[in-house]
């Protein structure tokens, strides 16, 4: 079998980009007149509706004009007005956190980023399910922690970059329970 040289490849590869653009170029050239025809047809409806003449009292075009103008001045207001903080509307402050919301918080601490069993929690902690329940939605709520929910494993707790800035700030030790 002969081979075919690079030259031929070349000639035929040409020969087909050249066919598929002269068919793309006619088509498209197919669409320009009418294209043309209604562009134009619109810039003249267009041109013709703003230079229509007519008599118009000016009292009717100030009415026309003055609830544009009045929107316009509000706007420019508004972008030139200063923003300052109003004290009646600075956010109410969170009450303070309780006992067993702190001992959890410190136990997550110790924990030192790893994630700790729901259970392990309440038994560590001393306490029953519902009341460790209700702090954790408690600082849920707050952003402090995070309930991680597996299938198999249950559901553990973490703290967040929000929690874990609460525990760092408040000084609770750090780490210490890697061995259980």
């Amino acid at each position: 079998m002969p081979e075919i040289s690079a030259t031929v490849w070349n000639a035929v590869v040409t020969a087909i980009v050249t066919s598929i653009a002269g068919g793309l170029i006619s088509w498209i050239a197919g669409w320009l007149p009418a294209l043309w025809e209604t562009l134009t047809a619109a810039a003249a409806w267009a041109w013709a509706l703003l230079t229509y003449s007519m008599s118009v009292p000016l009292a009717i075009l100030a009415v026309l004009a003055l609830p544009w103008l009045l929107l316009s001045a509000v706007w420019i207001g508004k972008l030139l007005e200063k923003k300052q903080p109003r004290s009646d509307l600075a956010a109410p402050a969170e009450p303070p956190l309780g006992e067993l919301e702190l001992q959890l918080l410190r136990l997550l601490a110790r924990a030192d980023g790893l994630l700790v069993q729901f259970d392990d929690a309440a038994s560590r902690l001393q306490t029953s399910r519902l009341l460790l329940q209700r702090a954790c939605e408690s600082l849920t709520e707050r952003g402090y922690i995070q309930p991680h929910h597996h299938v198999v494993r249950g559901t553990s707790i973490g703290l967040t970059r929000a929690g874990t800035e609460f525990v760092i700030r408040q000084g609770f030790p750090l780490g210490g329970l890697r061995d259980w």
